[in-house]
């Protein structure tokens, strides 16, 4: 009884973690950031020792992912630490830690997770909204008397909502996931609790609009696209067939690029003038292809993890920026962790989308509509990490470790369901 009891106070303090983490960005504010996940690994630590453990490696991609994260400090041993590696490293460490409670969590404490994680988005999103309509004002003005970075200055006199994340690509790396929750939520839910969901995905929606980052937006409609395709294998939802559904969130979607075109057309033109030497465009190309050339040099044992930045100086063309990310998670992970570490990264990818096709197409499933939207979810930060950056970033990336735990413990319970039917059959 004392341990039940326990086991659900730490519980309820981990969400309570896990609703702030976005909130708190370990860059802006190092001592409470710090804090923060010392806190965070010593909870999710305590709670795995409370829980039913066993057979925690037995799923494939809970094992992959141990092997990635010893590929990680193999990297950091073999290659050369320094202290930007050690605590990136220690930064990335609550993300492991809650994946596998994810991977091991049972059916109460899954809709908990899920319903603090979009509730935790809903509030950041509408603090979003303050920021862009009342918050960037009085913050511009007051950092303008104190002299503050010309790179600030010029993000907020852009009204590009950022929130509390380091950057609105970052935040909007964020958004596009929870998009997707959320509407995997409304798909999931009764008529009464949908108006809510579908209120917070309107918010969000808009929150993105406001971030003005073209990759967000884009990756967003390339995968919604996707995913009203995979909608179409469901049954009617309610007295709307599956057709007319589509239709109108294929609507909804073609406004909403419209009224970002409008919105966002000085930020588009910048993107068409490839010349400017600041053009994101143009800077990204001179990442890869740096990115590739330490590949090149440095084929097996790589650069050492988070060491991009440090050799980036050396790599890059003479009219590129400084950068510590190569805006290509795939690219930077094979230029610091060479092919080996890369291949086990890419095993894990490929074995989440391998369990995610398998889980979405079970229509049997009362909860196929929840799984489909994380498994987009999933999917859409990994696209947007095609060209962005936001898989090195705990403030973002912990909520994409908590959709790769979720869908090994769907696995886990789909093997459990298999096996017990076929015992069934046997008798």
């Amino acid at each position: 009884m004392i341990k039940s009891e326990i086991e659900s106070l730490v519980w309820a303090i981990l969400l309570v973690f896990i609703f702030f983490r976005p909130f708190l960005s370990e860059y802006a504010f190092l001592s409470l950031g710090f804090l923060y996940v010392s806190a965070l690994i010593f909870c999710s630590v305590f709670y795995l020792l409370l829980i039913d453990i066993r057979n925690l490696f037995s799923s494939r991609l809970n094992l992959l992912t141990i092997i990635f994260t010893i590929a990680i400090l193999v990297s950091i041993l073999v290659s050369g630490y320094t202290d930007l590696s050690l605590y990136e490293f220690y930064l990335f460490v609550p993300n492991i830690l809650i994946f596998y409670i994810a991977s091991k969590i049972k059916g109460k404490e899954k809709k908990q997770l899920i319903d603090i994680i979009f509730f935790s988005a809903i509030v950041l999103s509408i603090y979003g909204l303050y920021q862009y309509f009342i918050g960037f004002k009085h913050t511009l003005g007051y950092l303008k008397q104190v002299g503050a970075d010309e790179h600030l200055l010029d993000l907020l006199s852009r009204r590009r909502v950022f929130a509390t994340v380091v950057s609105p690509n970052i935040f909007a790396s964020y958004i596009v996931m929870m998009l997707f929750i959320g509407i995997g939520l409304a798909l999931n839910t009764r008529q009464k609790r949908n108006i809510f969901y579908w209120s917070g995905v309107i918010v969000m929606a808009i929150t993105l609009l406001l971030t003005k980052s073209s990759g967000g937006i884009l990756t967003f409609v390339v995968t919604f696209f996707i995913f009203l395709f995979a909608l179409m294998r469901y049954k009617p939802f309610g007295k709307i067939t599956v057709k007319r559904f589509g239709l109108v969130m294929a609507s909804l979607l073609c406004i909403f690029i419209l009224i970002y075109g409008i919105f966002a057309r000085d930020r588009l033109l910048q993107f068409l003038d490839l010349e400017s030497p600041n053009n994101s465009i143009t800077q990204r190309f001179y990442y890869w292809k740096a990115s590739i050339n330490m590949i090149k040099d440095s084929p097996l044992i790589g650069m050492g993890w988070r060491n991009f930045g440090l050799f980036y100086e050396f790599y890059k063309p003479g009219p590129a920026n400084i950068s510590h990310y190569s805006h290509n998670v795939f690219l930077q992970i094979a230029a610091e962790m060479g092919i080996a570490g890369f291949a086990i990264f890419l095993a894990m990818i490929l074995k989440f989308l391998q369990i995610g096709l398998r889980v979405i197409k079970n229509k049997n499933d009362e909860e196929q509509g929840l799984k489909t939207g994380f498994f987009f979810a999933g999917c859409v930060f990994l696209m947007h990490n095609l060209i962005e950056l936001s898989f090195y970033f705990s403030q973002v990336a912990l909520f994409w470790w908590i959709i790769l735990g979720l869908f090994s413990n769907y696995s886990s319970e789909s093997a459990k369901s298999t096996a017990q039917a076929d015992l069934y059959s046997a008798a």
